[in-house]
């Protein structure tokens, strides 16, 4: 039987391109854990599963640290090393254990820590204190996205997840409400977030639920009726000193709103129609607030005219709304040029493209942490095979047909979709094309 060292011995005679490098053991006293430098809180049930893999004899990837005056400072493999650890305190003694230098900054190794595909999946408050890192040695969130390869919208997303108070970060770390529910009540009731979760979890226990959904916590308006408010607000006769409306369409327009601002717990309004200063109140201003309350429709004709952004003025929105409204396609009462109209239809596929595949991956897999990693790596590789696969339903076909072990690794599911879009598709040049 032959080997790596054996054909790199002779490899004048095989012509082979193998090099070999210098791999460290050290003794498991050398290490050292830096408290509070892991971004993942330690895991008991994982440091078990190495702690067998250990006294199984299993191959376990090796430890990156960092040489200092203390020792060998773990950057990487935490878990490995406490699974070394609880081996050896039971009698199985592991007398030491492969290690490589970190290489780089101080960014590259907590992204290090971050992207590792050895350690568990990150908890939302776990990433959310790593990107915090990076920002505090002044990185910006488009340099964290790409140093961590998530994109801009998480980083922006666990970042505003530090900023919902002790309350509403208390929860999350409880499992009583979700990171992604948790930053959208901060959005809607700023300051007062905290009591209002704390009130309807109270109430989702009360009728025996045991944590508190985001359908639960901010209730939800009615599509249909955000329409009709767009469709009465064009009659308005806007201009700087206020507006003008006939007053069966003011009043049935002041009973929607009146209908909305009560489903939010808002006070009412008090002002009139010779108030401009109301105007901002008619129509969802923000992205999140667009797609919940008008559609992705609404937010698509928002994003195609005036460019994708987390805020719009309350006259682009009512301009998304009338489109919309009106029909996204063909629109007859605004004219919207036809790159505009492609554009719109474009982010309309590829937020129900994402939705679609956001549903699959949220029955797949019950932690929350990992099912962000795994929605991202899927929503990757599907974009970058769109030429091949035309629809979610068709990518999770071939996803079945994978094995799921190469799932956790996107470099090892690009390979898998594309090999199963050359077996099992019609178009194997394009497969080998990317």
């Amino acid at each position: 039987m032959s080997s790596l060292s054996i054909v790199h011995k002779n490899r004048e005679e095989s012509a082979t391109d193998i090099v070999p490098r210098k791999t460290y053991f050290a003794g498991l006293k050398e290490f050292y854990v830096e408290p509070g430098y892991n971004v993942r809180d330690i895991d008991q049930d994982h440091v078990r599963e190495f702690r067998d893999a250990f006294i199984a004899g299993e191959e376990v990837p090796a430890l990156i640290v960092q040489v200092t005056e203390q020792g060998l400072k773990i950057i990487d493999g935490h878990h490995r090393y406490y699974g070394a650890v609880m081996a050896t305190e039971e009698g199985h003694e592991v007398a030491r254990l492969e290690c490589k230098d970190a290489k780089g900054t101080e960014a590259d190794r907590i992204a290090l820590m971050v992207t590792s595909s050895q350690g568990r999946a990150l908890l939302p408050l776990e990433r959310a204190g790593a990107y915090q890192r990076l920002k505090n040695q002044g990185w910006e969130n488009f340099e964290i996205a790409k140093k961590v390869k998530r994109s801009v919208a998480d980083v922006e997303h666990h970042l505003q997840l530090l900023e919902c108070g002790d309350e509403l970060i208390g929860m999350v770390k409880a499992k009583e409400v979700s990171a992604t529910t948790a930053v959208s009540m901060s959005r809607e009731f700023g300051t007062k977030a905290g009591a209002v979760a704390t009130e309807k979890l109270a109430e989702a226990r009360a009728s025996g639920k045991k944590k508190l959904t985001k359908a639960v916590a901010i209730p939800q308006f009615n599509a249909g009726k955000a329409r009709r408010l767009v469709e009465l607000m064009a009659v308005f006769d806007f201009t700087d000193d206020g507006y003008t409306a006939p007053d069966d369409v003011y009043l049935e327009a002041m009973g929607i709103l009146a209908e909305y601002r009560e489903k939010h717990g808002q006070p009412q309004p008090t002002v009139k129609p010779s108030e401009p200063e109301a105007s901002d109140e008619y129509l969802p201003l923000s992205k999140q607030d667009i797609i919940d309350h008008s559609g992705v429709a609404v937010w698509a004709c928002a994003a195609a005219a005036f460019g994708e952004k987390d805020e719009y003025t309350f006259h682009e929105s009512k301009y998304a709304h009338t489109w919309a409204a009106d029909s996204v396609e063909n629109p007859q009462v605004v004219t919207i040029p036809a790159d505009a109209i492609q554009r719109a239809l474009d982010l309309i596929d590829q937020h129900d493209s994402s939705s679609a595949l956001r549903e699959w991956v949220d029955k797949t897999y019950t932690d929350e942490g990992q099912r962000e990693d795994m929605f991202d790596r899927f929503l990757t590789v599907y974009r970058e095979n769109r030429t091949a696969i035309k629809s979610v339903p068709a990518y999770l076909s071939l996803l079945q047909c994978t094995l799921s072990a190469s799932w956790s690794n996107i470099r090892t599911l690009r390979l898998a979709i594309r090999q199963a879009i050359y077996e099992l598709t019609d178009k194997p040049a394009i497969a080998k094309a990317n």
